[in-house]
């Protein structure tokens, strides 16, 4: 497993050319689980916070705008988006459990509500076994 204190020394601001030992450093960071639990709770929250921001400025400008129409093609866009990182989270290997431990079980639960919250009202029950798993684990901590 990548050492995620290590995340910034993937990148490299010298103007050399990038060297190949570099660019599969960063290709198995984002293979890695803990990128993509990252990437399935930060895809998640930002959602959420730019629709508070999105709700504050539309109530000041009232513009002729369909606020439900657009949030719900917002979340189709990020939930199942959020789908493609979290889906290869295997609970039965020690690389994820390394990974789900690293995170703050508060906010990775969070997330984890919110998308299972969607699937459900979609109708995607897989997805929502698959995600109650994880959250089963996040649970414990």
């Amino acid at each position: 497993m990548i050492d995620k204190n290590k995340l910034f020394n993937l990148f490299d601001d010298s103007p050399q050319q990038e060297t190949i030992s570099s660019r599969k450093s960063l290709d198995d960071f984002i293979k890695s689980p803990f990128a993509k639990i990252g990437m399935f709770t930060k895809l998640i929250l930002n959602h959420f916070v730019f629709h508070e921001k999105l709700k504050k400025f539309l109530d000041k400008e009232q513009p002729s705008y369909n606020s439900q129409s657009t949030r719900e093609a917002a979340d189709f866009t990020i939930f199942n988006r959020s789908w493609h990182y979290i889906k290869d989270i295997d609970v039965d290997s020690p690389d994820c459990i390394e990974a789900i431990l690293n995170f703050d079980p508060k906010i990775f639960n969070k997330a984890l509500q919110n998308a299972i919250m969607y699937f459900e009202n979609c109708e995607q029950y897989e997805r929502c076994a698959h995600l109650v798993n994880i959250q089963q684990i996040v649970k414990r901590l």
